[in-house]
């Protein structure tokens, strides 16, 4: 969690399906926006990607994947005359998130993401090349437009986790709810790909990472690593596929297609120096659960994690969740400058109703409210508490089904009233564990490679292996690049 306020969430209403061209295929296809609307979808939900996730502060590395994605970009169907020219003249962005989450998406208009945990898990620059052109094909291929148009949606923007219950679909729990869409606290509700989408974006990557001179096929194996993030995980397919379904066999259709071009470039040495003393895993600064106990370094809190809660923490907040899906905790910064003024607008909300109020000196200074609050889902109990500490204003909530409330209500409260100033040094000191790029003199499993070396916050060594894409028990041969964690 980081100091930064969640931005409203912008909705986009359709206004009705159109014919567009798929700039991959260059067949007509039906759409649920023009491309200057996609154009505005992207531009009014960028900052709010950005808030949720953050940027990565790191300027070379930044610029670096910019220059990557935009040669990509200029060898796609983007830098062809035949291209519409308000298509042309659209700016594309390419974007590093501040994340440890495996993920790359694409937004409408232009908007390309990769998180330094998806950084961390490639080996050249080839792979990068091959990623930025699988989302540039989303893009070009209008492939959300039409989506949205087969599944004739009203409203296409983001979802966060909130008070009221928004995370909460018919027949879900509100911790599931929170789960399927915190992946880093914010997902897109853009539909998943259809398997033909995602086959044409394989396709446009590999020849625009092709065209642009690189040797796509070594891309296979970073799909290869990606499976078994989902296996080691216990799901079909990591975060970065998320809204990607997966064709059965990519690790052999990738290098098939790229057998028809003649790129030759892979550049490992230049990638490799440009995430070395990257941050790897979580970054303890913003916020890591040790022991039960969520510590805050930067902004000096702490508080308790009830036992086997699953805790995901987010750019701009941090969510608990039960691990049944029976309720979840929410703290978040909130833009009010007073308790009072954050538990009026708080009150403000239709179908709140309070129950019980009450002054305390949780953190310095708080309020706390119980209630229900009734929702298109059904009707909730929370507990919430608006605490001043060190100048700011945190809401800290707790929600669960009317029905759950009364198991799990003390939990909750007994959570946040755990909210405490953090003065032990051990944890205030803590630091990230960054990249450490090395080639080994000699020979050996991967496995005696790690021994002396720290471990970095949510990584194990299995997932160290696959970050480099190889087995924890392989021989590595000497001078074989690494990238492991630094000293």
């Amino acid at each position: 969690m980081r100091l930064r306020h969640t931005l409203p969430l912008a909705l986009l209403l359709l206004s009705g399906c159109a014919s567009q061209t798929n700039l991959i295929t260059g067949q007509q296809q039906r759409g649920a926006y023009s491309w200057s609307q996609e154009v505005q979808i992207g531009t009014e939900t960028d900052p709010q990607i950005i808030a949720q996730y953050g940027l990565y502060d790191e300027p070379a590395l930044t610029a670096y994947v910019e220059r990557i994605g935009q040669r990509v970009l200029e060898a796609s169907a983007y830098g062809l005359e035949t291209t519409p020219a308000e298509v042309r003249n659209t700016p594309f962005h390419f974007r590093v998130l501040d994340s440890p989450v495996v993920n790359a998406f694409a937004l409408p208009g232009g908007y390309i993401y990769v998180t330094r945990g998806l950084l961390a898990h490639l080996d050249n620059e080839a792979q990068l090349a091959v990623v930025l052109g699988h989302e540039v094909g989303h893009v070009l291929g209008h492939h959300s437009s039409r989506q949205a148009a087969g599944a004739q949606l009203g409203t296409i923007g983001l979802l966060g986790a909130a008070i009221l219950g928004e995370v909460i679909a018919p027949g879900r729990g509100v911790g599931e709810g929170i789960a399927n869409y915190a992946g880093a606290g914010l997902q897109l509700l853009f539909l998943r790909h259809s398997r033909d989408d995602e086959r044409q974006a394989d396709e446009a990557g590999v020849a625009y990472a092709e065209l642009a001179g690189y040797d796509a096929a070594s891309a296979s194996r970073l799909f290869t690593a990606l499976a078994r993030i989902g296996q080691a995980e216990g799901q079909s397919l990591p975060a970065f596929l998320s809204t990607h379904p997966d064709p059965a066999g990519r690790e052999q259709t990738i290098p098939q297609l790229a057998a028809q071009y003649d790129g030759t470039e892979v550049n490992a040495d230049a990638f490799l120096s440009h995430i070395d003393g990257m941050i790897l895993g979580d970054d303890p600064r913003q916020g890591f659960v040790e022991g039960n106990v969520f510590y805050h370094p930067e902004l000096r809190f702490r508080f308790t994690v009830p036992s086997g809660w699953q805790v995901n923490n987010g750019a701009s907040s941090v969510q608990i969740a039960e691990p049944n899906g029976h309720a979840a905790l929410e703290l978040t910064l909130s833009d009010q400058q007073t308790v009072d003024a954050a538990a009026q607008a708080f009150l403000a909300q239709e179908g709140v109703q309070v129950t019980e109020q009450q002054r305390g000196s949780v953190g310095s200074r708080s309020l706390r409210l119980v209630g229900t609050a009734t929702t298109q889902q059904g009707s909730l109990g929370f507990v919430v508490y608006f605490i001043e500490y060190s100048g700011r204003v945190y809401r800290f909530h707790g929600i669960a089904p009317v029905a759950s409330f009364q198991t799990y209500g003390s939990t909750m409260d007994g959570a946040i009233r755990s909210f405490d100033r953090l003065t032990d040094g051990r944890y205030l000191d803590r630091e990230p564990v960054r990249i450490d790029v090395v080639r080994p003199s000699r020979a050996g499993a991967f496995s005696s490679f790690l021994r002396g070396r720290p471990d970095p916050y949510g990584l194990t060594p299995d997932r160290l292996a696959i970050m480099n894409q190889t087995d924890l028990n392989a021989t590595v041969p000497a001078g074989t690049p690494l990238k492991l964690p630094a000293n």
